[in-house]
């Protein structure tokens, strides 16, 4: 089984900041209420599809190189909770207090605030009393968080599964392709909601699917097919049988992780630049917000300067996030001995 040395090469910071770009791009259409073409209204939807197929393969590794079920999931919640607690409590105490409708006494004595606060169990809610209340999309502070409980839920399934150890590569093929039956036959053609834990149980098949499509791809060593060459080709075959809606919709489950896990470990060595920091965490939990904030102010701000100014205000609170929160929480990482 292939195992990524520590000093091998990728582009994974590059492309999870371009996914993160994607849900940012996304969402400003439906935030400032424009219009929008089905392809841009997809765009967060792939975002989060490629965030998900890194992480599949990446946190397979992860466990492989260290199978400590302490150290995983101290690893694992330093990279999630500092940062989500910092944009939690920022949103409850300047951000709420800045764009209220309520009096501030009434905002603070509101028991949502506490709600608001579950939000760093992973227990997600979007108010925050009288707070974008007559936004296009109102009443939603950070509509982003819903994907970080699916991604722990992932985490655990990947520790689970790590006990049948010879077995593991069928149980993780196992579960992609239940997952994608699951998606296909069911997540995407239900209208019908399930929550369980505030989260659409729906989504967690959706976006699931191509978390084991990334950790089948581990699993199974397919990493000798990545190149740059088989990106190109993937890509050219995707395009291709797009217009064959049915057929590209299962394809992509698959054909998605692995375009981003060829193009992720290629020689394209002009990205490197990207791995000095991973600015892409940051941009995601703040993105939703700061779009929130602008739209606010500025209601009808042209498009363009939208999408500007909020990926400027955006970079800036990631670039904060990831040096005076994310990176130096980084260093509690336990070590394998």
């Amino acid at each position: 089984m292939y195992i990524q040395t520590k000093h091998e090469a990728n582009h994974f910071n590059f492309i999870r900041l371009f996914a993160a770009f994607l849900v940012f791009y996304g969402h400003s259409f439906v935030l400032s209420g424009k219009q929008a073409s089905l392809h841009t209204s997809l765009t967060h939807e792939l975002g989060l599809f490629i965030f998900f197929s890194i992480s599949g393969y990446l946190i397979s590794m992860s466990w492989d190189l260290d199978p400590s079920l302490k150290r995983y999931f101290i690893k694992r919640a330093l990279r999630i909770f500092p940062a989500l607690f910092v944009v939690v409590v920022l949103s409850i105490f300047v951000l709420g207090p800045v764009f209220t409708t309520s009096p501030l006494k009434e905002y603070f004595a509101s028991p949502f605030l506490s709600r608001y606060f579950e939000n760093t169990f992973l227990h997600i809610s979007y108010y925050l009393p009288g707070v974008f209340e007559h936004n296009h999309v109102p009443n939603a502070v950070n509509g982003s968080l819903w994907s970080l409980p699916v991604e722990f839920f992932m985490y655990i399934l990947v520790a689970v599964f790590a006990q049948s150890k010879k077995h593991i590569k069928y149980v993780v093929l196992m579960t992609f392709i239940i997952f994608a039956l699951v998606t296909v036959i069911w997540a995407r053609v239900t209208p019908d909601m399930v929550v369980i834990y505030g989260t659409d149980l729906r989504q967690v098949f959706i976006v699931g699917t191509f978390f084991w499509a990334g950790a089948t791809m581990y699993h199974w060593n397919i990493k000798r097919y990545f190149s740059f060459e088989t990106f190109v080709i993937g890509l050219l075959f995707l395009t291709f049988i797009y217009q064959w809606h049915h057929l590209y919709a299962v394809m992509a489950l698959g054909l998605v992780p692995f375009l981003v896990l060829s193009f992720g470990f290629s020689n394209a060595h002009f990205l490197s630049v990207f791995n000095k920091a991973d600015y892409s965490y940051g941009f995601y939990i703040y993105a939703f917000p700061v779009q929130q904030s602008i739209i606010y102010l500025f209601p009808e701000i042209p498009l363009f300067w939208y999408l500007i100014s909020g990926f400027i205000i955006t970079m800036a609170f990631a670039i904060m996030s990831w040096h005076f929160v994310e990176k130096p929480m980084m260093r509690f990482k336990p070590k394998k001995k």
